[in-house]
């Protein structure tokens, strides 16, 4: 992982807020400071999960009904292949949310080299089914132009035992603190940016890709 800079205050840049996170049991408080974040952003971009109650997506309910079908600021992605139909099937924003729109097939491999290179040789086979996800994460970065901050809402209660597999962390590990890539939030449970010494005392944060058993 790169050398992490100390975490960028709460509100994010006008430009596009990418968000992460939990897909159930995001808080309460996660969600309001999701929300709080797009109040000054002009554009929300997310992976596949539909905007659903308790998942990371919850926080962009109302900035995606108030610009619904706007595709220049709602703007979720898919795996290639895929129909984009999943993410509009949410109890949230009914209606409001656009197909998701499939990342190319050539930005898809790409991801899975890069990720190759930063996480170690044997992550996708550790990850399984859920690799598609982790390039999903790395390709869509690579192809939403305007990412100003990334927001992800931490799952402080996820067992050591399931952090191999967490694409949430995979992200994490594989962009924040590298050249151009855009700086992380991470949400503790509180909806409170965690600083970097409360970062340093998570007991992911240190862990390089061989202990994880994805090198």
């Amino acid at each position: 992982m790169g050398s992490c800079a100390s975490t960028p205050p709460l509100l994010s840049d006008r430009g596009v807020l990418r968000i992460i996170g939990m897909t159930s049991d995001a808080s309460s408080s996660q969600t309001k400071a999701v929300a709080a974040m797009l109040m000054t952003a002009e554009a929300v971009s997310w992976d596949g999960d539909p905007v659903k109650t308790g998942s990371f997506t919850a926080g962009a309910a109302y900035f995606v009904a108030a610009h619904c079908n706007t595709a220049s600021a709602v703007l979720p992605a898919t795996t290639p292949g895929s129909d984009g139909t999943y993410t509009q099937s949410g109890d949230l924003a009914i209606g409001c949310v656009p197909k998701a729109k499939a990342v190319s097939q050539a930005g898809f491999d790409e991801a899975g080299l890069l990720l190759d290179a930063r996480l170690g040789a044997k992550w996708a086979e550790t990850f399984g089914d859920s690799a598609q996800y982790v390039k999903l994460a790395a390709a869509n970065l690579a192809a939403t132009p305007g990412i100003r901050r990334v927001a992800w809402q931490l799952d402080e209660d996820r067992a050591p035992e399931e952090y191999a597999d967490w694409v949430s962390l995979a992200e994490y590990k594989a962009f924040a603190g590298y050249a151009g890539s855009p700086p992380y939030v991470v949400l503790g449970a509180r909806g409170v940016p965690l600083s970097q010494s409360e970062l340093e005392r998570q007991p992911w944060y240190a862990m390089t890709p061989e202990q994880l058993g994805w090198a």
